[in-house]
């Protein structure tokens, strides 16, 4: 169940550290966005930061739209009815938005690409969806799995992205690999996704898209959540104007749909699980009585809004740990 409280006013102090050896830290340009990788550790990371380039290559080459040559992207340019085999990486991948896409009950839908893959300017994209040239190519059904990683689809207009959950495949991807190698404390910041292992002084706020800004620590701050304490989350700001993505595009109603004044943290175990329902949750009527039902309590789910200029706050009963204060009972 969902509690509500109400915010009165902004509380704006934050203990902010830095990170503390920049031989043990990579920043990287990735997909658009900014990728921040902190090892904690006395021994040579050179050989480790090696790997993750090397891996970070692979996702770009399967699941970036933007390369040309990726996988995604050939499978976008294909002609229907011609087969494809695709990496266990897409696949694995495909059938998270594909759960998603029946939980939302068709709300979401990764194909929305089809059109933003032409345009993101709001006028021309909700043009593009209420016609009946670009209206049969956004649906999953479009889209078939034959024997195992062998893909095909019946509109050559149909293409996917993976824009709501790449975030999180690739912090999944980096955090598997370093536990995987025995590194125990750790940290890693990819747009709006984080996950860190036994280090608790560690920033997590900073300047540009893929830190938590001012604006959006005063608000955890003024509803009680202590930052500190949450390992891995992934949050939407709708407080801000952003480009549309495909978890913008309401494909039941064939419309952009922002809520806006809305901030979302997600904060399961799973960076992937928190990235892709932090975003889909910019297509839910939170609002309404029967939102509680759709996602059980176990998921700590916070929610930011803004209601007749007040700022209210709901929050799921999983994620009362993460208070500083107990306004619950």
């Amino acid at each position: 169940m969902f509690r509500l409280i109400l915010i009165l006013f902004f509380l704006l102090n934050f203990a902010n550290s830095s990170f503390s050896s920049d031989a043990n830290k990579r920043d990287y340009n990735l997909l658009n966005n900014k990728l921040t990788i902190y090892i904690n550790t006395k021994d040579s990371t050179k050989e480790i930061f090696k790997v993750i380039e090397n891996r970070l290559n692979t996702i770009q080459m399967v699941l970036d739209t933007y390369k040309s040559d990726s996988f995604v992207s050939r499978f976008n340019n294909m002609e229907k009815f011609s087969e494809i085999s695709l990496p266990d990486l897409f696949v694995d991948s495909f059938k998270i938005l594909s759960n998603y896409n029946k939980i939302t009950k068709g709300k979401f839908d990764p194909t929305t690409f089809s059109v933003l893959s032409i345009s993101t300017k709001l006028e021309k994209v909700n043009f593009l969806l209420n016609s009946d040239l670009y209206n049969k190519c956004i649906s999953l059904t479009n889209i078939e799995v034959k024997i195992s990683n062998v893909f095909s689809k019946t509109q050559t207009c149909t293409k996917i992205s993976f824009d709501s959950i790449i975030e999180g495949v690739v912090t999944e991807d980096i955090r598997y690999f370093l536990e995987k190698n025995n590194i125990s404390s750790y940290f890693i910041s990819f747009g709006s996704t984080f996950h860190k292992k036994n280090l608790d002084k560690v920033s997590i706020k900073g300047k540009g898209e893929g830190y938590l800004d001012d604006s959006n620590v005063k608000l955890l701050i003024a509803a009680g959540v202590d930052i500190k304490k949450i390992n891995s989350f992934s949050f939407l700001d709708n407080f801000k104007k952003s480009k549309i993505k495909t978890y913008n595009i309401d494909s039941k109603k064939n419309m952009v749909s922002f809520q806006e004044k809305m901030f979302v943290m997600v904060a399961s175990e799973s960076p992937t699980n928190n990235n892709i329902m932090a975003n889909i949750f910019n297509l839910s009527d939170f609002k309404n009585k029967k939102f509680d039902n759709l996602y059980e309590a176990e998921i700590p789910i916070l929610i930011i809004y803004e209601d007749r200029k007040l700022l209210k706050v709901l929050f799921s009963k999983n994620f009362q740990k993460y208070l500083k204060r107990n306004d619950a009972n």
